[in-house]
């Protein structure tokens, strides 16, 4: 059988390659994990510590809620997402996640559920109102009418029947603070729906 031998040339290619290789998946086993950025907005604990079943005031910020409890200082809160339901024009976009906390606002009762202390109401952003359970722990709503921001935990979503026969997954949130309290000065207007606690 004759025999093969490499040129100098290809031999220093296939050696290039192979180390390369070698590299590149010796380097891809040392890897670590990307860490994802660190959120701006409260943990769990500090909305559990600081706004579980109490009332707190609401900053002017349109884009991200500014909680704080009444006795902070003014110029010291936590950031909240606003709730902006589920977005139903754009999939994905800006979607809520299970366990989070969010503020809800301009949101209003529309009818109470069979069960307790669950309303069904319309909530989410100024463009696209949509129908949400609203599960309240503390507060309790004597009518339909606006709400005053709240913290609410996303519950996921449950299962309900139309009129039409039709199923719908609605998302469910459940009340984590007491209803805002009003700052505008003077009484708290009549569009909004009275409650005790």
């Amino acid at each position: 059988m004759p025999r093969t031998t490499l040129r100098p040339e290809k031999f220093a290619r296939i050696a290039i390659a192979f180390s390369f290789v070698v590299a590149t998946f010796s380097g891809c086993a040392k890897s670590q994990p990307l860490k994802p950025p660190p959120s701006i907005y409260a943990s769990a604990e500090d909305v559990e510590l600081n706004f579980r079943d109490r009332t707190f005031v609401l900053g002017d910020n349109n884009e991200i809620a500014e909680v704080r409890p009444l006795d902070w200082r003014k110029d010291r809160f936590l950031k909240l997402p606003f709730w902006f339901g589920v977005n139903i024009l754009v999939p994905g976009v800006m979607a809520p996640k299970e366990g989070d906390f969010y503020v809800i606002s301009e949101a209003t009762l529309e009818k109470p559920l069979d069960a307790p202390g669950e309303w069904m109401i319309e909530a989410g952003s100024s463009l696209v109102k949509q129908e949400t359970v609203f599960v309240t722990t503390r507060t309790h709503y004597l009518g339909t009418g606006k709400i005053l921001p709240t913290i609410v935990q996303y519950m996921g979503k449950r299962e309900f029947k139309r009129p039409d026969g039709k199923t719908v997954q609605i998302p469910v949130l459940r009340e984590v603070s007491m209803p805002m309290k009003w700052t505008l000065g003077g009484h708290i207007p009549k569009d909004y729906a009275r409650y005790s606690t």
